[in-house]
């Protein structure tokens, strides 16, 4: 390896070894860089969220609280001690805790709420910034007559005009109907009846929306929300969100207040139904015991009977033993052939008591079935007509009910009767025992035996008529209202600390990500990263932007951070030249025009010169030359060109002296030839250079742009050093293949890339220079900056 190679080596050591930022640090570093993007995304975003609260409509939580109360504690169950067999289970219809969570969910009870309230007509204040309901304090209370059940979402705006009058419009119709409070207004779903409130003015603008009773009965439940407090415990949980935290404690109290009637009409239905059956009973028992007792007594009279004989007293006890079964099974028997009438009525189906059949509790259960469908009918029927399909098919599954009922009512009267042949043969058998006995005590006998299942029967009934009318007096709803509902002080939406939070976030996430994109979308050049990612071809050096963007000498301004960097440049030779050949010979090239080459290398050549070496800057840019024009203007039509095509031409006559700089010259490229190749090709271009060699201790050549034409790659044969120049954000990243092509392919002797144009205000951030302001070598202006400036400066050089 010669000695240039070391050198370059020692060079490449210096600029291009550096530890590159991470990839994390970089994003940061481009971030801080474009801070302001930031801070108005930040500010956009915020303002953005201010105006969406504002428009947004605050949301309350309304809580109550609803007790399951235990069932073994109340009073119906306190009458016998929690025998089902009780009359007093017949108001205890079957719930639990998690059953009346459903039930408060329910489609029916909302729609009732619902109806009750109007909840499907909101009033909205539409003369503020925000459009709020009111509810309370509205100006106007509105009665609504609907023409048809099938109703669509309208939205009118009302217009108070007077004391009297206002304008009403649909928004979907350009004129309105003016019309007068307390007097109603035809439309075509419903009629309208605006009365007036103690808070009413007579003016402004209000926003009335009727929605359909299926829509509100939707968003009622979405905002409705029922719990078990604990499992272990029978505490209903009730919330709802509301925009309105009058309203909304008054819809959920509704709700409970509806909840707790139908809970308690039902109870008290099941035990009118039961006094009217034993009424009934009542009366038919009694005829039929009076005329026994009759009996018994006009025989005892005729037959002067007035105790049962002593020697029979055994033998009747043991008949009493027997009697007292069969007059059990006499009495279920009578019951059951009673219900059996009752619910073979298939033209009057009715509320069956299920606690007088105590012999059978799955009976019991059957009916309780059918009673619970003859409640849910009557339920069904406050909101839907006979003719509708759910009434339809409950009466069905009533009839099969119904026609099970008197199924098993004849199997049990059938089992009632087989069990009273067993004990009538009982009895036979006891009977013919006492058959000495005399007559008149037998007959005695049969009618006691028959006023004692009467008066069994009818002391029964009058037990269970007593007990139900205590219980019917008692009747408590097996559920109660713990807390009454109460809205929160403050709205629980929106929340405004998330959603600013939320907009600050944006407001840097929305630059972050258009930075990211456009840094993936970006195929120039742009930090020293991309040129390590495409090229290994070493970094000789950088030069910033000029705050005059001046293409002219810039040691006008020597302390200017261009001048510093073009010293840097000077100083670097030293690595890629050999001053023991003599002179130096340098080219300077780029991709396309408009990089800098000419720019560097004019103020390269002068900066050497400034040192007391002689330079001679030679433009063979044949096809677009620039050097005249950044000198200064200069007009010379004596070039490289008329040397060429003149045999008679010599190097003096070409020569010419920069009037800034004594040690400084420059040979013009001439007028533009047509064949510019062919020119480069001529010896003469051989001679020239040699004799300048001998003249100069630098010769500085600058080319056409190698990635359009060949001029350069002609001229490479006799320079030493290769400079390639490359702008940021102007130069593609493809172009860099040009750059790798030449060194792969040794077209190019020791090539070396300078990046140009580097942005002031990311030197120091994308890799690029040395921060030469921050020691002393920038502009006056960087002494004055400003305090954020300096601020931004110091966190810029920490990321970093």
């Amino acid at each position: 390896m010669d000695k240039l190679d070391l050198l370059a080596d020692k060079l490449d050591f210096v600029y291009k070894k550096e530890e590159a930022p991470g990839d994390v640090r970089s994003l940061v570093a481009i971030c801080l860089n474009y801070w302001y993007l930031f801070c108005l995304g930040i500010v956009v975003c915020v303002v953005a969220t201010f105006i969406y609260i504002q428009y947004e409509p605050s949301k309350w939580n309304v809580s109550s609280k609803i007790i399951v109360e235990d069932e073994k504690n109340s009073p119906t169950k306190a009458l016998t001690n929690g025998v089902n067999s009780d009359l007093a289970s017949l108001f205890d219809i079957k719930s639990n805790a998690d059953n009346e969570v459903k039930v408060l969910k329910s489609r029916s009870l909302l729609k009732r709420v619902v109806y009750l309230l109007d909840l499907n007509i909101h009033i909205y204040d539409n003369n503020g910034f925000r459009k709020a309901e009111v509810f309370d304090d509205s100006p106007f209370k509105i009665n609504i007559g609907y023409k048809t059940d099938k109703l669509v979402l309208a939205n009118y705006t009302l217009e108070v005009l007077n004391s009297n009058t206002f304008r009403l419009a649909n928004d979907k119709e350009s004129e309105g109907i003016t019309g007068t409070f307390d007097k109603p207004i035809s439309l075509r779903q419903y009629n309208l009846t605006f009365h007036k409130t103690q808070y009413f003015k007579p003016e402004g603008e209000y926003k009335i929306r009727i929605q359909t009773p299926k829509q509100i009965e939707k968003e009622l439940d979405e905002n409705l929300g029922v719990g078990l407090d604990d499992k272990q415990a029978t505490v209903i949980d009730l919330n709802l969100s509301y925009n309105n935290p009058e309203r909304g404690r008054v819809i959920l109290q509704k709700l409970m207040d509806v909840y707790l009637q139908n809970n308690l009409a039902n109870k008290i239905r099941i035990a009118d139904s039961t006094m009217k059956f034993i009424d009934k009973r009542l009366v038919v028992v009694g005829a039929e015991l009076g005329k026994v007792e009759k009996n018994l007594e006009q025989y005892k009279v005729q037959n002067k009977i007035s105790d049962i004989n002593a020697q029979s007293k055994a033998l009747i006890e043991g008949a009493n033993s027997y009697q007292s079964k069969l007059n059990d099974n006499e009495v279920q028997l009578a019951i059951a052939n009673d219900l059996y009438k009752y619910v073979n009525d298939a033209g009057n189906p009715q509320v069956v008591p299920s606690s007088l059949i105590t012999k059978d509790m799955a009976f019991g259960t059957a009916i309780n079935g059918y009673n619970e469908m003859l409640l849910r009918k009557e339920q069904l029927r406050m909101t839907l007509t006979d003719n509708s399909v759910i009434i339809k098919n409950l009466d069905q599954q009533i009839e099969l009910a119904r026609q099970a009922l008197v199924t098993s009512l004849s199997n049990y009267r059938n089992s009632l009767q087989v069990s009273q042949s067993a004990f009538k043969k009982q009895n036979a058998t006891i009977e013919d025992k006492i058959t000495n006995a005399p007559v008149k005590e037998r007959i005695y006998l049969d009618y006691a035996r028959e006023q004692s299942l009467k008066q069994d029967l009818y002391l029964f009934l009058l037990q269970k008529r007593e007990e139900t009318a205590i219980s019917q007096t008692a009747t408590l709803s097996s559920c109660r209202i713990l807390d009454d509902a109460d809205a929160d002080e403050k709205p629980f939406a929106p929340k405004k600390s998330l959603l600013y939070l939320i907009g600050a976030i944006a407001g840097i996430c929305i630059p972050a990500a258009g930075l990211s994109v456009k840094e993936l979308l970006n195929t120039r050049i742009n930090t020293k990263a991309d040129i390590d990612k495409h090229t290994s071809v070493p970094l000789f050096g950088e030069i910033s932007r000029g705050d005059k963007r001046s293409k002219s000498l810039v040691y006008n301004d020597a302390r200017s951070t261009v001048a510093e960097e073009i010293r840097a440049l000077r100083t670097s030779l030293k690595y890629v030249t050999d001053n023991k050949k003599g002179s130096n010979v340098i080219m300077f090239t780029s991709s396309m025009s408009g990089e800098g080459k000419s720019f560097i290398s004019l103020n390269l050549g002068n900066s050497i010169a400034l040192t007391g070496k002689k330079v001679v800057l030679l433009e063979l840019d044949l096809r677009k030359p620039k050097l005249l024009k950044n000198i200064g203007g200069m007009k010379d039509e004596y070039g490289f060109t008329n040397y060429v095509i003149s045999p008679e031409g010599c190097v003096d006559c070409l020569v010419k002296p920069f009037e800034s700089n004594p040690n400084f010259f420059y040979i013009s490229s001439g007028p533009v030839p047509p064949n510019p190749a062919e020119l480069l090709m001529d010896e003469r271009l051989k001679t020239l250079i040699n004799d300048l060699k001998k003249k100069f201790d630098y010769v500085i050549i600058d080319t056409a742009p190698v990635g359009l034409v060949s001029d350069a790659l002609i001229i490479e044969e006799f320079v030493d050093v290769t400079f390639y120049v490359v702008r940021q954000n102007y130069t593609l990243k493809t172009q860099l293949g040009i750059v790798n092509d030449l060194h792969r392919t040794k077209k190019a002797k020791h090539m070396y890339l300078i990046v140009n144009d580097i942005e002031m205000r990311t030197n120091t951030i994308t890799g690029y220079g040395h921060g030469y302001g921050s020691y002393g070598y920038g502009s006056p202006d960087e002494d004055s900056s400003s305090k954020v400036a300096d601020w931004l400066r110091k966190i810029k050089m920490n990321v970093w």
